[in-house]
């Protein structure tokens, strides 16, 4: 009896290889017509279809499930970042399918033979199947494992590059973060010059002596100026055998496997983050691609902060100056009161000069004082805050100059109480900027609206997340949609002189950011109004 099984189990496995090409084409286009196989490219396809054939044969002919069990474990990892799951199971499915209905042609007109058949094969095909899954569920569970650790890394990242540092230093940490979080050997920072070249190149993993020895630092050509130009990822097996190489000065350590994302913040590229020499692999994986890109994105506000800084280090400086002048200003006003002078045709304009000085130092220096706020990052002090309360309170300052001007605000009724974890100072900050940019925008009569709710997003661990939504939408001028990209940067307006600093929302974001929110801002066009929302996360009491 096992003699004519083992017959029958080489006869089928003789038979399948023997049937290889067409059973490759009716896999294909089954695996067409199940649009399973989009975006593979043709030596893609048949790489697939000869592993998962071969594994099933070789199983199936010794008996054993080596074959199986390699294959299963070399899929889950190709799955990460690449190929879903349910990828890889239609494949192996299909295959099952094209290989039963090769049997029933095979057998069709012997019953017996072909029930045996099935019999010997079905198991075969079940158990590589079982074996993939398993492996694919072993691997989503360990991918899980790492990303846990890897966020924990990333907030720990995040604390470190938010504190208040030169920018020169910022760089340092990310570099060295950067090798740490990914196993790095080496890397390196690069800083846009704006010209299509890198200010700025910090490095990481090289010692003073070996830096020393390479001489002059690169300026973005090669590899590392594919980046500076095409301001996209880019992952290397070996970047010595690219073709855009320029190769290694003299005294350079070798390096092969390379990984390069560009540093992105608000649609802005300040720069690249390269790494190079992958610890304990041959290359950089698709998980790291995306963790790289993750701690790039932390880079960048860490980049901006640090510039802001710096800024407000030239705004004290400014500052200094703006103060003395308001001073002899102000002694000049009080001299020209003199009767002598006032009765002196030649100085009749003198205190209106005066006061226009008195009136564009008071406005400089608002700016200033708006800049450092914008730069001081100061951090919230969280408590429980009654959000409508807050709402009417930073109505009740602005109404009244509202009515004065024949506008009115309208904030609609809320039917409970909304409390959320917040900093109630900068949250009135934030309220008072949107009702003000809101009022500005009305030419005329017109009319601004405040709501606030509560929306459900999905069901976590812990059941069902609720978020708060505030709005405010006025009726007023409306904005281009060439300019709704900008409102956000700082010092970009579109008020006239002597009205806006432009930074009034990129204080708004800031705030909205440092309590783990977003803010978002619409509008349809010129006269069609405005509305922006807030999005801010709500704790459980």
């Amino acid at each position: 009896m096992d003699r004519s099984r083992d017959r029958l189990r080489q006869e089928l496995a003789n038979h399948f290889r023997e049937e290889l090409e067409g059973l490759r084409r009716q896999w294909v286009r089954q695996m067409r017509t199940n649009v399973v196989l989009r975006g593979l490219v043709p030596q893609e396809i048949e790489a697939e279809f000869v592993a998962l054939h071969d594994a099933c044969v070789n199983s199936l002919e010794a008996v054993k499930y080596e074959a199986a069990v390699v294959l299963a474990r070399s899929l889950a990892r190709r799955s990460v970042g690449r190929e879903t799951p349910e990828h890889i199971i239609d494949g192996l499915l299909v295959l099952r399918d094209v290989h039963w209905q090769s049997l029933l042609k095979k057998y069709h007109a012997d019953t017996d033979q072909l029930t045996k058949a099935l019999a010997l094969y079905s198991p075969v095909a079940n158990r590589v199947l079982a074996l993939v899954v398993r492996a694919l569920l072993d691997e989503e569970k360990a991918v899980t494992t790492r990303e846990i650790g890897q966020l924990r890394t990333l907030v720990k990242a995040g604390m470190v590059l938010s504190a208040r540092l030169s920018l020169t230093a910022v760089l340092r940490r990310i570099a060295n973060m950067a090798c740490r979080v990914l196993n790095a050997r080496y890397a390196a920072l690069g800083v846009l010059d704006g010209k299509g070249g890198l200010s700025q190149f910090i490095t990481a993993g090289l010692d003073e002596k070996t830096r020393q020895a390479i001489g002059a630092l690169p300026v973005g050509k090669g590899i590392l100026g594919v980046l500076v130009h095409e301001a996209k990822p880019l992952r290397l097996k070996d970047l010595t055998t690219d073709p855009r190489a320029h190769g290694f000065p003299p005294n350079h350590p070798p390096m092969k496997s390379f990984l390069g994302v560009p540093i992105v913040s608000k649609g802005k590229v300040f720069g690249n983050l390269y790494l190079t020499e992958k610890q304990g692999a041959e290359e950089f994986s698709e998980e790291d691609k995306a963790l790289a890109m993750r701690l790039a994105a932390q880079a960048a506000i860490a980049i901006e902060n640090a510039r802001l800084y710096e800024d407000a280090g030239l705004a004290h400086e400014l500052n200094n100056p703006l103060n003395t002048i308001a001073g002899f200003v102000e002694a000049l006003q009080q001299r020209s009161q003199a009767k002598t002078l006032l009765a002196s045709k030649e100085f009749e304009d003198f205190p209106r000069f005066l006061r226009m000085v008195q009136g564009e130092v008071d406005r400089a220096a608002s700016i200033v004082r708006r800049l450092l706020d914008f730069a001081r990052q100061r951090e919230p002090s969280f408590c429980w805050v009654d959000l409508g309360r807050l709402i009417s309170e930073s109505v009740s300052l602005v109404d009244r100059q509202a009515a004065l001007a024949n506008k009115r605000i309208l904030v609609q009724p809320v039917p409970r109480p909304i409390q959320a974890k917040a900093d109630a100072q900068m949250l009135q900050q934030l309220l008072l900027n949107l009702l003000t940019n809101a009022l500005d925008a009305l030419e005329g009569a017109g009319e601004v609206r405040v709501a606030l709710s509560t929306v459900a997003r999905g069901r976590g661990a812990q059941g069902q997340h609720e978020i708060v939504q505030i709005s405010v939408a006025d009726n007023g001028c409306g904005i281009p949609p060439e300019n709704l990209p900008k409102v956000f940067d700082p010092f970009f307006t579109t008020k006239e002189v002597g009205k806006g600093t432009g930074l009034g929302l990129p204080i708004c974001q800031s705030i909205v950011e440092q309590h783990g929110g977003t803010i978002e801002v619409k509008s349809e066009g010129i006269g069609k109004g405005t509305t922006v929302t807030v999005t801010l996360p709500l704790d459980d009491k």
